[in-house]
């Protein structure tokens, strides 16, 4: 339930007076492409190798070889064999193509569903140039040391040449040298704008729709679509997965939204939300399934807590209760930055191995029933269980280790890094650009 003091959330909160409230529900991972895959399968992403071993948590572009195995099982392909119409509205991320850019491997259509439309990749704060950046910046930075250094070669090779001091210079290197110099501050000045077009992307089924997407427009197309798809298979069993771009960086508002809340553009994204949430509500009541209709609200994760600019923050909060257990164990921690801070403030994620972790032995316990904001561990002397709890979980990691098979990882760099013959493109590569949506209309 998301409930913000002070936002006005009334058809999400309707669903949880109205319905039950899953107390206990767990997220599989705290970012997006793992708990993903966890929760379209219901397995560990470390079982479908949704995880990487060099610290990469999500897929970092659309154009990479990682993503979902088609092998994997989602409740979307059990469905379907059972005569279910199946869809998906909103954002992916779990991967798109294999081997070419037309081969859509790990495609949405390619799990289980009979439709497709939305964001293949992510939404990103880079889609829209914030001062948040989850690429550009870093990239940006990269090019601009590499093309300030180049062009002190460049420079050195000039003066070499003219006073005869670098006897093994030549004009030609010289020429190739301000080449690569003006391509890297060329690329440095365009590298958003190719962001935008490489990753920012809509697509309907296996076609792009629009490139670059236009944020501000989107949320209009997704309601638009979902009331289509209800429509269209009202007569027949329908799975309908939608996917929010909303309350996720960098918090796309429509104007009409924007300034309502008291929690500033979190909360007038929340509060959009909701609205979407009323509107698919009330086309169910309207084509008359409210009533033989399961209606599933979840998060995939909790909030970004890393996502600030200046003094605001924009990834949203976690609240004290993370988790619904009584008793929580901890074998290892990131090393928060901050000293005692609850995130890692200045990376975009906490990493999860390396020496930015610590191991404890014995593990930290918590009981979340008396201590939800697990301020203070739990000891053998302080607590009378201690042994017999972390022995009990010990035992069940354990035995969840021994079930683990050897599978690719799809999040390390070999398949996670920009391939740009896989980049899916609706023009002639670089130049795509395209509207089909409008085009329609």
């Amino acid at each position: 339930m998301l409930r913000l003091e002070h936002s006005w959330t009334p058809n999400i909160d309707r669903l949880a007076a109205d319905g039950v409230r899953l107390t206990q529900h767990l997220a599989a991972a705290p970012v997006c492409t793992p708990s993903r895959a966890a929760f379209l399968t219901g397995r560990y992403p470390l079982r479908s190798g949704m995880v990487s071993s060099q610290g990469l948590r999500v897929l970092q572009w659309t154009a990479v070889s990682g993503g979902l195995p088609p092998s994997e099982i989602t409740f979307a392909k059990i469905l379907k064999a059972k005569g279910y119409t199946t869809g998906l509205v909103g954002k992916w991320h779990l991967g798109l193509s294999c081997a070419s850019p037309d081969d859509h491997c790990h495609h949405p259509l390619n799990h289980g569903f009979d439709h497709f439309y939305g964001m293949p990749f992510s939404m990103m704060a880079d889609c829209e140039r914030w001062g948040l950046s989850e690429k550009r910046a870093v990239l940006e930075r990269r090019l601009d040391v590499c093309s300030q250094l180049v062009a002190l070669a460049t420079l050195t090779l000039t003066i070499g040449k003219l006073t005869r001091l670098i006897l093994a210079a030549s004009w030609t290197l010289v020429i190739w040298s301000t080449v690569v110099c003006l391509l890297l501050f060329a690329t440095s000045c365009l590298v958003g704008a190719l962001i935008e077009h490489a990753d920012c992307f809509l697509m309907r089924n296996h076609s792009i729709a629009q490139q670059p997407m236009r944020s501000q427009k989107t949320m209009p197309l997704i309601l638009r679509e979902v009331s289509s798809f209800i429509k269209r298979n009202k007569q027949g069993p329908f799975l309908l997965f939608v996917s929010f771009l909303h309350v996720h960086t960098p918090l796309v508002t429509t104007e009409n939204f924007r300034g309502r809340s008291a929690h500033g553009l979190y909360g007038d994204n929340t509060e959009e939300m909701d609205w979407m949430v009323g509107q698919i509500l009330e086309t169910l009541d309207t084509e008359g399934l409210t009533n033989s209709t399961l209606v599933y609200f979840t998060s995939d994760h909790g909030g970004s807590l890393e996502a600030q600019f200046g003094n605001n923050q924009y990834g949203g909060w976690n609240g004290v209760y993370k988790g619904g257990a009584v008793w929580k164990v901890h074998f290892a921690t990131p090393v928060f930055q901050p000293d005692g801070a609850g995130a890692c403030y200045g990376q975009a994620v906490c990493p999860c191995s390396g020496d930015k972790v610590t191991h404890h032995i014995p593990p930290l316990l918590f009981d979340l029933s008396r201590d939800p904001s697990e301020a203070h561990a739990l000891t053998p002397d302080t607590e009378p269980s201690f042994h017999v709890v972390v022995e009990t979980v010990a035992r069940a990691v354990e035995a969840h280790r021994r079930t683990l098979s050897p599978v690719p990882l799809q999040l390390d760099a070999a398949d996670n890094t920009w391939k740009p013959w896989l980049q899916p493109c609706c023009g002639r590569f670089p130049f795509c650009w395209c509207d089909r949506d409008a085009d329609s209309r």
